[in-house]
Parts: structure tokens; sequence; C-alpha cells
């Protein structure tokens, strides 16, 4: 990279050193300029970079960290399937236990309900009975039946 002093500090060398140490001068601060620049812009690169590389992570870090995550997430997956399975398997064991007991409470009210049907019949037959009896015509023809009077 060339650097290039405005003329009018090169003609205040010149005046003070001379038309050929000036141009060495000259020559030399514009090495000097331009190293120096080279340096600040190659420090300012690096430090740039080094920036650049601890804000934004690797392809490599990337991946561990993505595969860290994955197998925790498998490994999360696995504790929630093992979680479900186990109350899957009690929710069923507890429908099987209440299944058997309607079964049981089922047929016990058919028992119940037989029960009733039969002493409702009855009682039934008995209002009949004494309904009948109690009808003074039916006495009557009850009466004649027997030959009681």
């Amino acid at each position: 990279m060339d650097i290039i002093l405005p003329v009018e500090i090169y003609e205040a060398f010149e005046v003070t050193f001379g038309k050929e140490r000036a141009k060495e001068v000259i020559k030399a601060l514009e090495r000097a300029i331009s190293e120096r620049i080279n340096y600040r812009w190659a420090t300012t690169k690096e430090e740039l970079l080094d920036a650049i590389r601890k804000e934004f992570i690797t392809r490599d870090i990337f991946e561990e960290r993505m595969n860290s995550l994955k197998a925790e997430l498998i490994g999360t997956k696995d504790i929630f399937e093992e979680r479900t399975n186990s109350l899957k398997a009690e929710l069923i064991g507890k429908i099987e236990v209440l299944y058997e007991k309607t079964e049981k409470d089922k047929l016990e009210l058919k028992e119940k309900i037989g029960m009733l049907n039969q002493k409702l019949n009855f009682l039934i037959l008995l209002v009949i009975i004494a309904l009948t009896l109690m009808n003074p015509v039916v006495a009557e023809i009850l009466k004649s039946l027997l030959k009681l009077g």
C-alpha cells in the first residue's frame, strides 16, 4: 500500500534537508506509515476475527450441542414412555377390577329384581284374591259353588 504525503510536507522537508535527502526521508516516512498501517490492519483484523469467533459458535460446537440435546431428548422420551406405559398398565388393571365389580353387582341386581318380581306377583295375586273375595257377587258365587248356604 503506497502512502502519498501531501506536497506541502515534501516541500517543507526539501527546504530543511535538501532535495535528495527530503526524498529519502519522505520514502522512509511513507514506508514506516505503510508498515504501521499494515501491522495495525493485521492486528485489528485478528482482533475482529477473535471477537467474531467468540461471538459465534463453530460447526463442531454446534453439532456437539445438538447431539447433547438430542441425547437429552431421547432420555426424556424414554422416561416419558416408561411412565405412560406404567400408567397404562395401572389403568388397565383398575378398569379390569371395576369391570369385575360391575359384573358382580349386575348379577346381584338381577337376583334382587327377580326376587322383587316374585314378591310383587305374589302381592298382586293376594290383592286380586282379596278383592275378589270381598266382592259380594263373587262371594255369592263361591257360596253356591261350595254349597254353604
